[in-house]
């Protein structure tokens, strides 16, 4: 039995994060879903992790909601990129599902998805658990330990901009990006009104995590990346996306497997 909304996380080496936040990813209620992990080739004993907990786990340590587990596992050793790896993702996604990005760092609330998943409508809204950002007021995050890139949309809307861009080498500006260009779509940006009603906060680390594998470990220029970006006001689309084509994915060493069928 498949479910529309699928929770999809990435992970490249962060197995330590991954043992605190998986029993809550498996444990959402009151909306059925799917579990989607992006394995960039992770060699820290990931998989043998992975398999251990799905195989020895009791039945009631996983969520009734909770439909199938599926893990995409890049066969190559590859420089890690959020970008790729969500795309890689959506692209077995379909345009009627409702996609839930969530580092592997974060912890989502039992009724994170059952809470936010109705906010997001196709042709109309997307969440993103940050502060609403207006004119007055750029962008940032809620509290240092609410996560700034978690954001729920329907694949038919990411399809729609091509995905998140995958040009953007080094670390941050991203989801600015995406966010703004699904602005210009036409759609409704939801946010919390606070930490609390975020539902999700993240594993307090430093950058040294996030920059080991990246594909580029610099960080952007904050002003001159921001202004890149909020200068665009007619192209909705990524420069390139083509991760979120299975028809590239299909050139990729992967292996795709559904750990876990409830």
């Amino acid at each position: 039995m498949t479910a529309r909304v699928k929770l999809i996380t990435t992970i490249k080496n962060r197995l330590e994060h991954f043992q605190k936040t998986f029993p809550f990813m498996v444990s959402q209620y009151g909306t059925d879903y799917e579990l989607w992990i992006v394995d960039y080739h992770s060699n820290d004993n990931f998989q043998e992790y992975l398999t251990e907990q799905i195989e020895f786990r009791k039945e009631d340590a996983f969520s009734p909601n909770l439909k199938r587990i599926v893990c995409i596992e890049l066969n190559e050793d590859r420089k890690f990129s959020l970008k790729k790896a969500r795309n890689l993702a959506a692209s077995y996604c379909q345009k009627n599902d409702i996609i839930a990005f969530s580092d592997v760092d974060v912890f989502v609330g039992m009724d994170y998805l059952h809470y936010w998943t109705p906010k997001v409508v196709a042709g109309e809204s997307f969440v993103v658990t940050r502060w609403k950002e207006t004119k007055a007021s750029p962008s940032r995050r809620i509290e240092p330990e609410i996560n700034y890139g978690n954001y729920l949309v329907s694949a038919k809307d990411f399809i729609n901009v091509k995905g998140m861009e995958e040009n953007f080498a080094w670390w941050g500006g991203d989801d600015d990006d995406i966010f703004h260009r699904l602005k210009l779509s036409g759609l409704q940006e939801i946010n919390p009104y606070n930490a609390q009603e975020a539902k999700q906060f993240s594993i307090i680390h430093g950058d040294e995590l996030r920059f080991d594998f990246l594909e580029d470990p610099s960080r952007h220029d904050s002003a001159e990346l921001f202004k890149k970006i909020y200068s665009n006001l007619d192209r909705l689309q990524s420069i390139e996306s083509k991760h979120l084509s299975q028809e590239y994915s299909s050139t990729i060493k992967l292996g795709l497997s559904v750990m876990k069928k409830m």
